[in-house]
């Protein structure tokens, strides 16, 4: 089945904020993009996978949104990968044992020393860390926002199974781009031509009538 972006199910009136979010009221979580794990990611989506990671960082960045970066067991699935390790110079890499990044204690406290409700996620594995922090983000209280085209598995069936479980259950997925613009909210800022570039958006003017060759 074809993950989608909303429920299956319609929300009630009063669940539907959790569709929109605010860049003061959100964080992003950067979880397992590490050298082992990555390696062994899906080859067919594992550059569009990091690609969006790396878009949804830098804009996260220029937006001034808390991020957190975790490491799944470096010493054996190897450290961040060294485009993002160079970006994220800053933040610390907190290291964890349990897939949920909910459950690690130094994770956990880190999320709710931000006092932000909306968690936007992206990262390795879709299937277990991401799906597995998602749950336990929902039963928190938190409004998880899975960047759905900046998670990956070791499958795409892994991937899309564990996204449409994670919108069966209330989270939020959105493609990487919906996300930054949500979160930019308007176009007049000296941020929007710096993400229109960040995107690729090269498009050339439109005339009409089109030109008939």
């Amino acid at each position: 089945m074809n993950p989608s972006v909303a429920r299956h199910d319609t929300p009630d009136r009063g669940d539907k904020h959790r569709f929109l979010f605010h860049a003061e009221d959100s964080l992003l979580l950067v979880t397992g993009i590490q050298e082992r794990i990555c390696a062994a990611a899906e080859p067919e989506y594992r550059e569009t996978c990091l690609k969006n990671s790396y878009i949804l960082t830098r804009s996260a960045m220029s937006l001034h949104l808390p991020i957190i970066v975790s490491e799944q067991l470096p010493e054996r699935m190897g450290k961040t990968i060294e485009t993002f390790d160079g970006l994220l110079t800053d933040q610390p890499r907190i290291e964890k044992l349990m897939f949920s990044c909910w459950r690690e204690g130094e994770i956990r406290a880190a999320i709710k020393g931000q006092s932000c409700k909306t968690v936007i996620i992206a990262g390795l594995e879709a299937h277990v860390c991401i799906l597995q922090t998602v749950m336990d983000l929902l039963c928190n209280g938190y409004h998880p926002v899975v960047a759905m085209d900046a998670v990956c598995s070791r499958s795409a069936y892994h991937r899309q199974a564990a996204l449409e479980a994670m919108a069966q259950a209330g989270a939020v997925l959105y493609p990487t781009e919906s996300i930054v613009f949500m979160l930019m909210n308007t176009a007049d800022t000296p941020l929007f031509d710096s993400t229109l570039d960040l995107l690729g958006w090269d498009i050339p003017p439109y005339t009409y009538p089109p030109k008939v060759a």
